[in-house]
């Protein structure tokens, strides 16, 4: 039966081959005096090599070959051993910062030399396989996140849709509250940077937009589409209604795992807050200023603009200068001045590109 023998690298100077020779009875060798060789060798078998062993002079030269080996990262994986007769601290320290794992000092017994390359050996073969197998890991719990990731956001979509599906009148609602809220996040990111708008808060605060009204999956028919000749909601009905907002955080907990998303802070702070008014004087929790949330703050003026200006069974449609008109002059609920700036500046570019030809399609 065959004896499984290291294959180790192992450059040498050309003045003695006997001491080499020893290696040959426990390891497998590829042997060279040659740096240049050395290298391109190393690198066609980096995956086969056991060790890297340098028997030469300490000088600039082996130096600089140690160097290029490390440039190439092949020390990371592979264990290096230099031999060698020089005591000159600073050589032996430039050695070590190339990157080698160890150096004895010859002359010093085969045994001895032996007996360590195996140990190193072992300790990088089990180092490269904690490595593998950590890798290996993330790559599952890499994979398991983006299909959970794709699991939730299924399940709010779905949710979304079928809350979309109880109103034909706000037909694109969710897509027209989504690109209103991320022109508004990227004016005010631009004019007031105090509210920390990056890039990637903007995709995700218009991301899960949409979810703003999902607790309205709770709310009866009888109430969420009582028509206009019925009359104004009774405060027991308002009553109800004002839950969606407390009934939408709780649908946002129930998805699995939803709380470690990047998005979850969002969607919840949007569900609950979005009717919160600058004053006070909103609902569920009647904060005002900034205690109410940036991401909440706009989509609740993005909301009241897509409410007047659509039709719906309790209202009919109001046109695009009283709309703004009505929300700028503070008919519709107190915001934050910022936010109102923000809205006007505007309001004619989101309308124009999300609302005009859609409304003269519905006449």
């Amino acid at each position: 039966m065959a004896i499984f023998k290291p294959k180790i690298l192992f450059l040498y100077s050309s003045s003695d081959s006997s001491f080499v020779e020893k290696f040959d009875i426990f390891f497998e060798l590829i042997k060279t005096t040659n740096s240049k060789q050395a290298l391109k060798t190393a690198l066609l078998n980096a995956d086969a090599l056991s060790a890297i062993v340098i028997d030469r002079p300490l000088d600039e030269e082996t130096l600089g070959t140690l160097r290029q080996f490390n440039n190439y990262d092949l020390f990371r994986k592979i264990p290096s051993l230099v031999l060698t007769e020089s005591t000159d601290p600073v050589f032996v320290s430039r050695a070590f910062d190339t990157g080698i794992f160890d150096l004895i000092r010859q002359p010093c017994s085969f045994e001895v030399i032996k007996q360590k390359l195996g140990r190193f050996i072992e300790l990088y073969n089990n180092r490269n396989q904690l490595e593998t197998f950590f890798n290996q890991q993330m790559m599952t719990i890499s994979v398991q996140e983006h299909e959970l990731k794709e699991n939730q956001w299924n399940i709010i979509s779905t949710l979304g849709q079928a809350l979309e599906s109880r109103d034909v009148e706000s037909g694109n609602h969710c897509e027209r509250m989504k690109q209103a809220t991320e022109a508004i996040c990227k004016y005010i990111a631009i004019k007031y940077p105090k509210y920390m708008l990056t890039e990637l808060k903007i995709r995700q605060i218009a991301q899960v937009t949409p979810l703003h009204d999902i607790g309205k999956i709770a709310i009866p028919d009888r109430i969420l589409h009582k028509p206009e000749s019925a009359g104004r909601l009774t405060d027991e009905e308002f009553s109800i209604m004002k839950t969606h907002t407390i009934a939408g955080c709780k649908l946002i907990d129930s998805i699995p795992r939803f709380k470690d998303s990047a998005l979850y802070t969002y969607s919840y702070n949007i569900c609950r807050y979005h009717h919160e008014r600058w004053d006070g004087r909103g609902y569920p929790d009647r904060l005002s200023g900034m205690e109410i949330p940036i991401e909440a703050q706009v989509v609740a003026i993005a909301d009241v603009f897509d409410a007047l200006i659509c039709k719906r069974v309790y209202k009919p449609a109001f046109t695009f200068e009283k709309t703004r008109e009505m929300i700028i002059n503070g008919e519709c609920g107190a915001f934050n001045p910022d936010i109102i700036e923000s809205f006007s500046a505007c309001i004619g570019d989101i309308y124009e590109r999300s609302y005009e030809k859609q409304l003269a399609s519905m006449i």
